[in-house]
């Protein structure tokens, strides 16, 4: 009689480590309703529909899990490779490079922009063979367990003392953003952070503003845009002086687009209902069901029910405008990307891209 484990992601674990692609995906293709929140779970259908040239697949379970876990190295690794099978090679490079600004020490991921740049002919990738096949995600190898527990064992003979010296290399051998490190604050500037005239809605003493101005340039040195924006629009509201107000609006000038991949920092509706000034121009992405949709010439607006994407809470209403049409069928939920714009003591979001869940 064959064994059947009790828990169905244990098996699926087990025949995704051994590889078996078609068991696998005979395992888990019923339980997808059961499993729709469960991120792990689409990786690996993904990835064997991918092995199995289910491209159409593979692609839907890839951008499940970006629809719960951005950052999921795997499936934004298979989401590269579905886009080079689709012949769009240009997006895959996009993305491999939105990784690397977040690991530039991936080096699975380099190679595989090295090979998707450099290959002779671009729409050749677009057919099946080894070579394509070395861009699809892989479980790891059954060694790499053992090597790191040897590894872990290793850090205990030498000691404790090596580990703060480890840490210490790593940061230091992180690329700096470039033109970041240029914006500074002179002595002048460091003796004196405080004193702007006027009302303001922060109170900073001088070593409150010194701090928030360094830690708005180390969240954009980290790529860690919205939330550095956030600290920029703190001076901004605050006492700080001038000068200092000057020099965080130009590190504001280094935000870049936001998209549904490189947003680490993700805020709340309840945190920026609460103080709408704080976060404006700031990235948010929030769940929720579309209402009171308008077309126009001038483009698309709604009020999007925050929240409520699955018809049990309502965080709060806001209105969303987009500067270009939207299809969006009813009673559908959606995620959208937007930036906050504070008015009047509320807000509004502009937004950027609206995707379907």
């Amino acid at each position: 009689m064959k064994h059947v484990a009790r828990n169905p992601i244990d098996e699926a674990e087990r025949l995704y480590t051994r590889r078996k692609w078609p068991e696998l995906i005979s395992l888990l293709e019923p339980l997808s309703p059961v499993y729709r929140d469960n991120a792990r779970f689409f990786v690996m259908l993904g990835t064997a529909y991918l092995h199995q040239e289910d491209i159409g697949g593979a692609y839907s379970c890839f951008r499940r899990v970006q629809s719960l876990d951005f950052k999921n190295r795997a499936a934004l690794i298979g989401l590269a490779a579905v886009l080079v099978r689709r012949g769009e090679s240009d997006k895959a490079v996009q993305l491999y490079i939105e990784m690397l600004e977040r690991n530039p020490t991936d080096r699975a991921v380099r190679r595989a922009l090295n090979f998707v740049r450099h290959c002779p002919d671009p729409t050749a990738l677009s057919g099946s063979g080894r070579q394509l096949r070395s861009l699809y995600p892989l479980p790891p190898t059954r060694m790499l367990p053992y090597a790191l527990f040897l590894m872990v064992v290793v850090l205990g003979v030498l000691g404790w003392r090596l580990v703060p010296i480890a840490f210490d290399l790593i940061e230091a051998s992180r690329p700096s953003r470039p033109g970041i490190a240029e914006i500074v604050l002179n002595q002048s500037e460091q003796e004196s952070p405080v004193g702007s005239k006027g009302s303001f809605e922060i109170i900073m003493t001088e070593r409150d503003a010194l701090a928030t101005f360094e830690s708005a340039k180390k969240l954009f040195n980290d790529y860690r845009d919205e939330a550095a924006l956030v600290e920029v629009n703190r001076l901004l509201l605050s006492n700080a002086s001038r000068q200092v107000k000057t020099k965080a609006e130009a590190l504001a000038r280094y935000a870049r687009e936001p998209s549904f991949i490189t947003m680490p920092d993700r805020f709340a509706f309840a945190d920026v209902n609460a103080f709408p000034r704080l976060f404006n121009g700031v990235a948010v992405i929030w769940k929720g069901l579309p209402a009171n949709i308008e077309i126009s010439e001038l483009g698309t607006s709604f009020d999007l029910l925050v929240g409520y994407h699955d018809k049990r809470k309502l965080d709060g209403i806001v209105a969303v405008r987009a500067s270009f049409e939207l299809r969006l069928p009813p009673d559908r939920p959606v995620e959208v990307l937007a930036r906050v714009r504070a008015a009047s003591g509320s807000f509004l979001l502009e937004c950027v891209a609206v995707h379907e869940l």
